[in-house]
């Protein structure tokens, strides 16, 4: 692994630093998982198993090192973390949200690394080109990739730098990534610049890219996003326990950096409504949207709530954990990962039904699933569509065990993937990121057992053929392919 120099060329995290990130990737030495390696020995018959004591889920079968699929189902692993890029940076930690692109006869895939101020890790120097980052204190980015239609990464780079705790986001129909940040950390603390915005990403730029907050999307506790191929209209998930869901609404449809207007949504006729209990999967609620007056507080560094805030004194519904964010043609589906009865998750569902697109846009909210058993479903994050229009989800509940699951058209749920790679919990704390040593409230100590870390940023090809999704810990990409229609996505 190449050592970053320092400066302003290929420069990064300084060599502490690093030393630290690969002493925590390589922490689990006897436990690691075997890459590319081991799925080329199960695709040539060697005898590849689950680890001691794993049971593999209903449905699936062991399909490498990293992975159980659904039998006939295969898949490559690449963009690891610590492996060289092609501008002489090694690979950030933390893979999160992704969002893939068609580039021809090959795949751009810009992918999202969740550090900074939300995890363990608090770096005090950028990743990348100190020059091209928003802010040098911040130590989240975004890193482009090149992959072709075998599954077979050709090149990567860091796109985005000097942001912090870069969590999920969201594809546009015009070619950009809109990329997350999962905290409101700002100049009080450690950093030159304020945070909790959502950056847009040139998808097709070959280099790294300075970019500037889009300040109309709010200064909160950012999670996903999703984008109406029509109306251009970007709904937002917020996790920050209790939360609001939003949207923005753009001055200029495709323009989201020339201004626009945040709101949040309403239940129609009842002020306050609590989304998170007594709720009835199929009943159908009518919304509308009320506007946030300031979308960037001063205080929000302070207050990491003071937009929602704005929006519960104006009725606003209140959410719990609110995380994934997918379209389904023009319906918006998102999740709360802690709502239900069960606090073990819940899957919505915003179809709009009048104005659509304006301000005064009324739709409709609807409950799809609510889980009751954690065997079943237990903490739905990360999700996106199937080429069938399926919802499949990434869990991040307990480190047991970590699966890729899906919703059916039905209401059922089944499995499509199983994490097999297991990790010291000295390396996960309880949202799956890097565990600090020098972090004196952790939940894990060195010496606690065995995990697994959660599935992160899902997304098909634009043709249908890959399932791209990441191993948060230790940081791997993964490419699944397979017959998609003959389990019913």
């Amino acid at each position: 692994m190449p050592m970053p120099a320092s400066g302003d060329g290929a420069a990064g995290i300084g060599r502490r630093e690093f030393i630290r990130y690969s002493v925590a990737g390589a922490a689990a030495a006897g436990l690691a998982p075997l890459g590319s390696a081991g799925v080329a020995a199960a695709a040539e018959g060697s005898q590849v198993r689950a680890p001691r004591g794993v049971t593999v889920g209903d449905g699936l079968v062991v399909a490498g090192a990293e992975l159980a699929l659904p039998p006939g189902f295969t898949y490559e692993t690449f963009g690891a973390f610590g492996s060289p890029m092609q501008d002489g940076f090694a690979t950030p930690p933390i893979h999160d949200g992704m969002g893939v692109f068609a580039d021809g006869d090959d795949y751009r895939i810009v992918r999202n690394h969740e550090l900074g101020d939300s995890n363990d890790i608090e770096r005090g120097s950028v990743v990348g080109r100190p020059g091209s980052a928003y802010d040098r204190k911040g130590p989240g980015c975004t890193t482009t990739m090149i992959v072709n239609q075998n599954g077979k990464l050709l090149e990567s780079w860091v796109s985005a730098n000097g942001m912090d705790s870069n969590c999920s986001g969201a594809e546009t129909p015009w070619g950009t990534w809109l990329t997350c940040e999962e905290t409101t950390i700002g100049k009080k603390s450690d950093r030159r610049k304020n945070h909790g915005y959502v950056f847009e990403v040139d998808a097709f730029a070959d280099k790294s890219q300075t970019l500037k907050p889009i300040k109309g999307m709010g200064r909160f506790v950012h999670e996903a996003a999703g984008v109406d191929p029509d109306t251009g209209v970007v709904y937002l998930t917020e996790d920050n326990n209790p939360d609001c869901f939003y949207r923005y609404v753009s001055d200029v449809p495709g323009e989201p950096s020339m201004g626009g207007t945040l709101q949040a949504l309403k239940i129609a006729g009842q002020p306050g409504y609590n989304t998170v209990v007594g709720q009835t999967v199929g009943e159908v609620l009518p919304v509308v949207w009320v506007e946030i007056d300031d979308p960037n507080p001063p205080e929000a560094e302070d207050d990491a709530r003071s937009i929602l805030r704005q929006a519960r004194m104006k009725g606003a519904a209140r959410f719990l954990s609110g995380e994934g964010c997918t379209m389904v043609g023009n319906s918006v589906v998102f999740d709360s990962s802690d709502g239900g009865d069960a606090e073990l998750g819940q899957i919505w569902k915003y179809t709009p039904t009048d104005k659509i697109g304006s301000l005064k846009e009324r739709g409709e909210l609807e409950l799809l699933y609510e889980s009751d058993d954690q065997m079943v479903l237990d903490g739905p994050d990360n999700l996106c569509t199937s080429p069938g229009g399926q919802i499949v989800i990434a869990e991040d509940g307990t480190e047991d065990d970590s699966y890729m699951r899906a919703l059916l058209d039905d209401g059922s749920i089944i499995n499509l993937a199983q994490n097999l790679v297991p990790m010291r919990l000295s390396i996960i704390d309880a949202s799956g990121k890097l565990y600090d040593p020098y972090v004196p409230n952790d939940d894990f100590k060195v010496n606690d057992g065995v995990g697994f870390s959660e599935f992160a940023g899902p997304r098909f090809s634009p043709d249908g053929k890959w399932l791209f999704v990441n191993i948060q810990v230790p940081g791997i990409t993964c490419a699944i392919t397979g017959n998609w229609a003959s389990i019913g996505l």
